[in-house]
């Protein structure tokens, strides 16, 4: 019988998984299950979200702009070295590398810093800090921040919430 510390390591690292395959296939709604009821999202250079419907709102706005601004709407996000760390049975921090590729090859990069608890027999996202650290000169990334006129350098998708079809995370 695996141990209980194992077991939690591998359903948090699978939780990660599935995110980006969801914001990459277009499953908005099961990726909006990963995170609490009363999540907080904080984007680099954008403001917080709050709550679910906050969350999703940020990503349809991401959608959008990979429509728009994608000669191919597709966005895929490659997750690395995750570490999980245990801060009790039933809660855990965790960071994890993004890098998020486009028609045109790498577009932006960065790090998930996760706070996550075990709700009921699975884990959600509590609080997750979306520090975006580069980007490619006149990928997507660029061109959804242009588009936006707010000459802030947040990251659009956030490292992860866009459709593959681009039609939102």
């Amino acid at each position: 019988m695996l141990a209980p510390e194992v077991i939690a390591r591998e359903e948090i690292r699978h939780l990660l998984i599935e995110y980006v395959q969801c914001a990459d296939g277009g499953r908005t709604g099961r990726m909006l299950e990963l995170f609490a009821e009363d999540a907080v999202m904080e984007p680099t250079g954008d403001p917080a979200c709050h709550g679910r419907d906050e969350i999703r709102a940020y990503f349809e706005n991401a959608g959008r702009s990979i429509r728009r601004h994608m000669a191919t709407p597709a966005l895929r996000h490659h997750l690395s070295s995750v570490h999980i760390e245990l801060t009790s049975a039933a809660e855990a921090r965790t960071t994890a590398y993004f890098l998020a590729v486009t028609e045109i090859g790498p577009d932006h990069w960065g790090r998930y810093r996760d706070t996550l608890r075990k709700d009921g027999d699975s884990w959600r996202i509590t609080r997750r800090l979306l520090q975006l650290e580069g980007r490619t000169p006149g990928g997507w990334l660029d061109r959804h921040e242009a588009a936006r006129g707010d000459g802030t350098h947040g990251d659009g998708t956030l490292g992860d919430g866009t459709r593959g079809d681009g039609a939102g995370a």
